[in-house]
């Protein structure tokens, strides 16, 4: 068991690989913005990671307020804040804009567009798409993450496996291709999170607390079984370290107390349980580990600034759950249309 993993099970994450670009030089494009073409193409979903996986040449990448980032494959780059950006064979050409409505002319269910745009230089091409997850449980690792994350992946890893479920094929698609390529899309996240995790230059405390052999035992309990009486005894007992060490060991990774780490993660179930439930806020209490609903009130009320009812209230229930994805058509002649 490991903290990552751990995390990564709960945050409900949902991939999809929607366009397979070939751009060829000169070219330039800018992205919708991501909440918007999320509340088209995955109507629900909270927080959005767009995605490329650059399969052949490469490109440059541009975010307001940064300098160009020169990309080649087979390296994947993620947008963890959903940052717009620019995509083009050379600094400072003009970017063709993508509108949200070209991409939803593009789209139905469980398929992806093959889109050619650009002039008659080299050839990059693109696999573009994006992650769902929920924003209140993926907070914890997302805030930590960089405006701009690329890594470079192995001949073995995910990208490979999903770039071969997109080579075309006589047939056509074969039944459940487009749940396949949106797993396989998931496991590239993962591949890139578990890459930037290990990589120790990123010495965020959270992030390293991830690489700790005791504080990541710990956290991977807490989110394995978030609603067990633990207790900074039992917690310390389980990962093989004494009630001291335990203390001293996650403070130093994460930045909080164990049992602040736990109650703040019960209050963030709690929340997404008002959320996407029914159940009684006495229930959820009780779940959150609070024996009284007055209490549960008054630390969700710190955590999130509004009472349980109003956050309830607030959130309402529509489109709250796992957001249902779409995928583009095959075979578009160009990204402008």
């Amino acid at each position: 068991m490991d903290a990552l993993s751990e995390l990564l099970r709960v945050i409900r994450l949902t991939g999809t690989a929607f366009i397979d670009a070939e751009l060829t030089a000169p070219w330039a494009i800018q992205t919708p913005p991501p909440s918007v073409l999320a509340a088209r193409l995955a109507p629900g979903a909270r927080k959005i990671i767009p995605y490329h996986l650059v399969s052949e040449g490469g490109c440059f990448i541009e975010v307001k307020g940064q300098p160009p980032i020169q990309v080649e494959a087979p390296e994947v780059v993620l947008f963890p804040h959903g940052d717009v950006h620019v995509l083009s064979s050379a600094p400072g050409l003009e970017p063709l804009q993508i509108t949200t409505e070209a991409v939803i002319r593009l789209t139905r269910p469980d398929s992806i567009a093959r889109a050619r745009y650009g002039g008659n230089g080299t050839k990059t091409r693109l696999i573009c798409g994006f992650f769902a997850c929920e924003e209140l449980l993926s907070g914890q690792l997302i805030q930590r993450l960089p405006h701009v994350m690329r890594c470079k992946l192995a001949a073995d890893s995910s990208a490979t496996l999903l770039l071969r479920s997109l080579a075309p094929t006589k047939g056509g698609a074969s039944p459940g291709s487009g749940a396949v390529m949106g797993k396989l899309a998931e496991l590239l996240f993962v591949d890139a999170v578990r890459l930037f995790v290990e990589d120790k230059s990123n010495d965020d405390g959270w992030l390293a607390g991830l690489r700790d052999r005791y504080a990541s035992q710990a956290i991977a309990l807490i989110y394995a079984k978030p609603d067990a009486p633990w207790t900074l005894g039992s917690l310390a007992k389980a990962v093989g370290l004494s009630r001291t060490a335990l203390a001293e060991h996650f403070a130093r990774c994460t930045g909080v107390p164990p049992m602040q780490f736990l109650a703040q993660w019960r209050l963030r179930l709690a929340a997404e349980a008002l959320r996407h439930t029914d159940r009684p806020i006495k229930n959820v209490a009780e779940n959150a580990g609070f024996s009284s609903t007055a209490a549960f009130t008054r630390a969700f009320g710190r955590e999130f600034g509004a009472s349980p009812a109003s956050w309830r209230g607030k959130a309402g229930r529509g489109g709250a759950g796992r957001p249902a994805t779409r995928r583009l058509n095959p075979e578009k002649p160009s990204l402008a249309s």
